[in-house]
């Protein structure tokens, strides 16, 4: 199984001394990620809040990160399509993909932050079918030919893009999904790999809605044997028990606060986030809290329900800080990373 850094940075003023000084935190963790085993580094993009804007341009996060490492694969989880024109995220990726030597994993979704849309003045209710069109002209221009579209919001007459992406015929695409079953559906028929999020909801629903993936895989024509599935936990793994449930309780709390006023910027009836007490969420395998041995033992039980290939890792949430995080961190991939490494994925 593989394992991924997971960035959608949750800015606290109590945490940092200033906003540059958590980039580089940011950036430092995940090139240090590298030489201890991660696979991945993935990046979520938000706008015009705590909560994750200071993702606004994932692209630049990315080519900064790029220029720092070279092997870890760069990965948007997600990149929000629907905000954009087309032709300038298919430039800006391929530009990723080129200068990182081909690491790019593009991962596409509609994103729940409504807010976002209202501030950018794209109708929320347009955001899937604008998704949808846009990720479909980026594929058409990373052929390296030109190309025309005719779309319900975009039009293209015959254009080329530079650069190309390096990877052939294009760096692989990443569907998000989290409880909607036609989100499952349509990224397997579509035979992307899967991202999805742990906690929100069960496990055994979480491993139905999979399965539900994995069958329009099938049906579409997919090897199983290719395709990737992986999920996101928040982790923070501390030598004792007594440690790790203070310290994740608090962060959490303060990560739940921050979510749900993102969230309630546009219409607080709309906010849907479910936070159970944290013994809950990790007794029930939704949160990787604990000891190394209990760490492992989480992510095991969630490899075996779900079947995943890859666990992205979500380290710095709630502001916990540098030194915590890193201690985290770094006490994660010497104890907990070595034990799945070699091991298989049981479907």
């Amino acid at each position: 199984m593989r394992f991924g850094m997971f960035v959608l940075p949750r800015y606290y003023a109590d945490a940092w001394d200033s906003i540059g000084q958590y980039y580089q935190h940011l950036l430092q963790l995940m090139v240090d990620g590298e030489q201890l085993g991660f696979t991945s580094a993935w990046v979520n993009e938000h706008h015009f809040h705590a909560y994750g804007g200071l993702m606004a341009a994932p692209p630049v996060f990315l080519a900064a990160l790029a220029t720092r490492t070279s092997t870890i694969r760069l990965g948007t989880s997600v990149a929000l399509l629907s905000l954009h024109h087309p032709l300038q995220q298919a430039e800006a990726y391929a530009m990723i993909d080129q200068l990182s030597g081909g690491r790019l994993d593009f991962g596409v979704g509609r994103g729940t932050v409504r807010f976002d849309y209202q501030s950018l003045g794209v109708p929320w209710d347009e955001a899937q079918e604008r998704m949808l069109e846009s990720l479909a002209i980026v594929l058409q221009a990373w052929r390296r030919q030109p190309f025309s579209y005719r779309g319900r919001f975009f039009r293209v007459d015959d254009v080329a893009v530079w650069p190309p992406p390096l990877q052939i015929p294009h760096p692989p695409i990443w569907g998000s999904a989290t409880r909607n079953p036609a989100s499952f559906a349509w990224c397997g028929s579509q035979g992307y790999q899967l991202l999805t999020i742990v906690h929100y909801q069960p496990l055994d629903q979480l491993a139905a809605l999979m399965q539900t993936y994995r069958e329009a895989a099938v049906a579409s024509g997919y090897d199983l044997a290719t395709r990737r599935i992986s999920t996101h936990f928040h982790v923070y793994c501390a030598e004792s028990c007594a440690e790790a449930y203070r310290d994740g309780a608090w962060a959490m709390q303060r990560d739940s606060e921050q979510t749900i006023a993102a969230h309630a910027q546009v219409d607080r009836t709309r906010v849907d986030i479910r936070r159970d007490p944290l013994e809950e969420m990790v007794a029930s395998g939704r949160l990787c809290v604990g000891t190394p041995d209990e760490c492992a033992a989480i992510l095991a039980h969630a490899r075996d329900t779900l079947g995943l290939t890859d666990v992205i890792c979500a380290f710095d949430f709630g502001g916990l800080g540098a030194a915590r995080v890193r201690r985290s961190f770094e006490l994660f991939a010497r104890e907990v990373l070595p034990r799945f490494q070699a091991a298989a994925v049981v479907p």
